[in-house]
């Protein structure tokens, strides 16, 4: 799908200020689903809890939940979010707009500044499109440039991936063929995989259980 040929909706992280003396560079990834937006909003919700994108990356190899969890604590400002970042401002069927963990760790922060992803479902009548925006600010240097390059090629392959499954799960659900059970949230490790230990790699994050 070519992002030119769409009318690109608005996004809540485009109203954030700007860093000054930095490099404000974006990603944009959208796949069309089959089903309306509540069917869609269930499976951002439950990115708290699983990445479903590669498990044996960034989930210890366990599967992420093909199933609505009936006992997910409701959504938050400020708590843990995919692996890396926090919910920094979200709205129920809509969007779900988030900010990396701080500080920055090493070497990340010699390349960038800030980094959000937003989430939003844009419903076309019996269809919807879901995007994600990733915004980052980058420093202006020769290996900053490196860093995001290598970044959007990693990201590509994780989000299509993620994309494909939350488009199967979503049109699954829509045609009334997803199950609702208990998760055991103490089996919830938000310290998990290889986007975890680049990205944050903080042991007080405001997590799942302590919400």
């Amino acid at each position: 799908m070519k992002i030119k040929s769409l009318s690109i909706p608005y996004f809540f992280v485009d109203s954030l200020p700007n860093i000054l003396n930095t490099d404000c560079r974006e990603l944009l990834r959208c796949c069309e689903i089959s089903a309306n937006a509540s069917d869609i909003f269930v499976w951002l919700k439950q990115l708290r809890i699983a990445p479903y994108s590669y498990d044996f990356i960034d989930n210890r190899c366990r599967k992420s939940p093909d199933y609505i969890i009936e006992n997910q604590p409701p959504l938050k400002v400020n708590t843990h979010y995919l692996l890396s970042f926090h919910i920094f401002e979200f709205l129920e069927n809509s969007f779900i707009a988030c900010r990396i963990c701080e500080p920055i760790n090493q070497p990340l922060n010699f390349y960038m500044k800030d980094l959000y992803i937003e989430y939003r479902i844009e419903e076309q009548g019996t269809k919807a499109k879901l995007w994600c925006k990733i915004k980052g600010y980058y420093n202006s240097d020769l290996s900053s440039k490196g860093f995001y390059f290598i970044f959007s090629i990693l990201n590509k392959i994780m989000m299509t991936r993620q994309l494909k499954n939350i488009k199967k799960l979503s049109e699954l659900l829509n045609a009334r063929k997803v199950v609702t059970r208990i998760h055991d949230l103490k089996s919830y490790h938000p310290e998990s995989g290889i986007y975890w230990w680049f990205f944050c790699r903080h042991h007080n994050c405001k997590g799942l259980i302590n919400n």
